[in-house]
């Protein structure tokens, strides 16, 4: 589902993709689905300029695709007109995190690995705008499927502190996060849930 800047979820949303995109003008590194590449904002004055890019990784736990900037050296503001939620592909890449929406499947481009997010089977993490005297947990079921072997389930559980990682055979599986994250206003729907993991060749 994309999203205008006036739609984003909460403060909070906007200023995370804010900061990781400061100092126009400067070279900034962003996570893209081929890897890591340097965007040069241009040096100019003049009228605004828009720059889309396909994926930005923000501190490993927030995903956002086909993210629009609209850039103003003018006034030296930027603006969030829209962005993805969701992969446009069920490609991802190794070394690199990925989101899965719930019941979506995504292959690990050059191995024979899939990845398919099953199930939340419990979520009692303290809401952002609450205080508990416990932090909770979320537990995020993975199907592991591998050609001519039988799906594996695995079950992943995050003490709200990420990574959690688990071992495959060749490979490393990295819950890198779970969202959206809880609030007392809100109940979660299933549907609405999304992993962010990294898949990594063991050395």
């Amino acid at each position: 589902m994309n999203k205008c800047l006036d739609q984003l979820k909460t403060k909070k949303e906007f200023n995370i993709v804010r900061k990781s995109l400061l100092h126009l003008g400067l070279i900034s590194v962003f996570f893209v689905s081929y890897g890591a590449v340097a965007v040069e904002l241009p040096s100019f004055s003049g009228s605004e300029q828009i720059v889309r890019i396909p994926q930005i990784t923000v501190n490993d736990t927030n995903l956002l695709y086909d993210v629009e900037l609209h850039l103003d050296f003018d006034s030296g503001k930027f603006l969030v007109r829209k962005y993805s939620d969701d992969a446009p592909t069920d490609i991802a890449e190794l070394n690199l995190p990925f989101k899965l929406a719930l019941g979506k499947t995504a292959n690990i481009n050059g191995t024979d690995l899939q990845f398919q997010f099953s199930d939340v089977t419990d979520d009692s993490r303290c809401p952002s705008d609450a205080v508990c005297v416990w932090p909770g947990q979320v537990v995020a079921v993975i199907n592991v499927i591998r050609a001519g072997k039988a799906a594996e389930k695995i079950t992943l559980t995050s003490p709200n502190a990420y990574p959690i990682v688990h071992e495959l055979s060749g490979y490393k599986l990295e819950l890198l996060g779970v969202q959206p994250y809880p609030l007392t206003s809100t109940a979660i729907k299933k549907q609405d849930y999304r992993v962010i993991l990294r898949v990594t060749p063991l050395l």
